[in-house]
């Protein structure tokens, strides 16, 4: 005790001193958010601060409970940063936000802060070992993201946490006792406080702890509250704090699977200067399903790998390993070949061609089995792979012609696969880490909104499994990355909801959705991930259709940027807007229950110039250069 306090109210009292001393006389705020002040936001909603109450509360509340004068301690905080001259060099604008929260969520751990002095450069490379964004308050830190090193620095990790809430959570803005709960169970985020640090810093840290935010402390932490776990080494610090429910963790299958050597994935992408380019006319590459592969390595006619003409069969056995899939399938096993150094795969005007770099043989069980790892690299699930190389003219072309019929075939039949004559749909819930119930359900004709895969290699991936593994909430460990499901019963043709969609939505969100329009934004849209190439939206005022490019620096008629409309869209179902595919666009599905293309009324200028050989004429379709507002977009659009 000291003169009847304990140090823990000393450290108090010297915080509240502090803030108070650097607390400027008006409110500033940040730019570049919807959330202007995303603290704020979360404890009073849509109130402005007032300062003189502010200062009042620290004062009447320095001596108190600890938990009571956090929440001013953190308000005050935010305060005192606005009115930095650096205060952009700190601030998370919502467009980096939503970057962070994609690479933070899904192909990471999760974020940690860290903060002090001990130990930082080696917690921080293990933490980035671990695949942790790494935030800390130590400049010049490789790789990590700097937030200065004023004691209420740790604000900006905190606005971070709370915008997580507000736009991918649905937290109403004043609701920060569940903004606390939804924190501590999935915010991907976590604190580590390396050392004692000044009365103010350590407040603010527990104000994050308290707002849902786990933490490693060190065993001189003098608060008896937080969501947190002691350790006093690096390996305890790292070790516990990994634990934490609220983090993403990697789940992978026992069997391990790599290429062979000398085989590298990156040789794909490196150009090589040829000597020779193997393979004829009729020599070809063609991977199809069969009743019963055979060995994995096998010959068929005579002569040499070096010859003019030849020939790769590749044959697959499992179940469901349909023409579409053998499609898709047979790119990732030509792209194999190439993994190996000195040799390109490729094919011209549909005939084989191998290209080799000076020196280079072709050895074909390295080639058979660069083939076989190649597909199972990506599609782990598939064991009965025999590739059967193919000599001599006569059988090349032999062999050869009946490979080609079968390939016509299989083009033409995948080609002519729509929504309306496919039973089987698929869904990836690959964005779930953090999109909370976001469902992601294709079929032909209707490619998912990050465009980076389709209908195909989301169906093959749920057959067979799929290389692309992302981080996975823990409460969602046996949620399926991918599934195939029978679309079922229309009910409504022209917004595209069926049976099995919806019961896709009841399945993999737990009951959260139930219903799902695939053609229509309105009432009842497909769930938005993040990563969407464009965001299309209900203009009520004129019963249209708006689409916005990714990033796209033009502001809609009713005001909205590209960041408020992601935020609206993010993560959720929500009425009024969708993410799409720009491929998703150009099908004549797009959007067929609100009128479809023939209904757009706004695009930005980017996106306008590349849609507009889809528009009818005399279709008035405004950009941000014609029109400013809804009103003018009323008289732009005769509406």
């Amino acid at each position: 005790m000291i003169g009847g306090r304990s140090l823990v109210n000393v450290g108090q009292r010297q915080a509240v001193d502090t803030i108070l001393a650097l607390l400027p006389d008006t409110a500033g705020v940040f730019s570049g958010s919807q959330f202007p002040a995303p603290v704020r936001t979360t404890f009073l909603g849509g109130l402005e601060i007032d300062l003189h109450d502010l200062r009042a509360r620290l004062l009447a509340l320095r001596d108190g409970d600890v938990k009571d004068l956090l929440e001013p301690l953190l308000l005050a905080a935010e305060v005192v940063e606005a009115a930095q001259p650096d205060q952009s060099d700190h601030f998370i604008t919502d467009r980096e936000a939503q970057s962070l929260v994609f690479s933070g969520a899904k192909w990471r751990a999760g974020w940690a802060l860290v903060l002090g002095h001990r130990h930082v450069p080696e917690v921080v490379d293990e933490l980035k070992r671990r695949s942790f964004l790494v935030f800390t308050d130590q400049p010049d830190l490789p790789d990590t993201r700097y937030i200065g090193d004023r004691p209420t620095s740790p604000i900006y990790f905190l606005q971070l946490m709370v915008r997580y809430g507000l736009v991918w959570g649905r937290i109403a803005p004043g609701d920060d006792h569940e903004m606390g709960h939804f924190l501590e169970r999935d915010m991907p985020g976590l604190v580590f406080i390396t050392e004692d640090l000044s009365p103010l810093k350590y407040l603010i840290g527990l104000g994050l702890m308290k707002l849902g935010a786990p933490a490693v402390v060190p065993s001189t932490f003098p608060f008896p509250y937080g969501h947190r776990v002691v350790a006093d080494s690096v390996a305890d610090m790292i070790e516990r704090g990994s634990q934490f429910p609220n983090l993403r963790q990697r789940y992978f299958e026992d069997e391990v699977i790599g290429l062979p050597e000398p085989c590298n994935l990156a040789l794909a992408n490196e150009p090589i200067s040829p000597v020779r380019v193997l393979g004829g006319a009729n020599s070809f590459f063609c991977l199809r399903p069969a009743a019963q592969a055979g060995e994995r390595y096998a010959v068929c006619g005579e002569g040499e790998a070096d010859g003019t003409e030849l020939g790769i069969l590749v044959e697959v056995t499992a179940a469901g390993f349909s023409d579409d899939i053998a499609l898709t399938v047979e790119k990732a096993a030509l792209k194999a070949v190439s993994y190996l150094p000195g040799l390109h795969a490729y094919e011209q005007d549909g005939a084989l061609r191998l290209a080799l770099a000076k020196g280079v043989q072709v050895d074909e069980r390295l080639v058979a089995d660069a083939i076989y790892w190649g597909i199972r690299l990506q599609y782990p699930r598939l064991r009965q792979i025999s590739v059967h190389f193919i000599h001599g003219e006569d059988a090349v072309r032999e062999i050869g012609s009946t490979v080609r019929l079968y390939k016509i075939k299989r083009q033409a039949e995948v080609q002519a696969m729509t929504e309306e004559n496919t039973e089987e749909f698929c869904a990836c819930t690959e964005c779930r880490p953090f999109s909370l119930v976001h469902t992601c359900i294709l079929a032909p004709g209707r490619a998912p909104m990050c465009a980076s895969r389709t209908y195909a290699t989301v169906k093959a991936a749920a057959y067979f499994g799929s290389s692309q593994t992302p981080w996975k909430r823990q409460s969602e460990r046996a949620l399926p990355l991918r599934t195939v499901f029978q679309k079922g019963q229309l009910l409504d043709r022209a917004r595209g909801e069926y049976e099995g969609c919806n019961g896709a939505y009841r399945d993999l969100t737990g009951g959260r959705l139930e219903r799902v329009y695939l053609h229509s934004v309105r009432s009842y849209p497909h769930t938005s991930c993040g990563c969407f190439q464009a965001l299309a939206f209900w203009i009520p005022e004129v019963e249209g259709i708006g689409i916005m490019l990714r990033n796209a620096d033009a502001v809609a008629p009713d005001g909205q940027t590209w960041e408020t409309l992601a935020n609206r869209a993010g993560g959720k179902q929500s009425p009024g807007i969708v993410g799409v595919s720009l491929q998703y666009v150009h099908s004549p599905d797009f959007l067929k229950g609100d009128g479809g293309m023939a209904n757009v009324v706004w695009v930005d200028s980017a996106l306008h110039k590349r849609l507009a050989p889809l528009f009818a004429p005399g279709q008035k379709v405004a950009t941000e250069k014609d029109v400013n507002s809804i009103e003018e977009l009323m008289a732009f659009a005769e509406r």
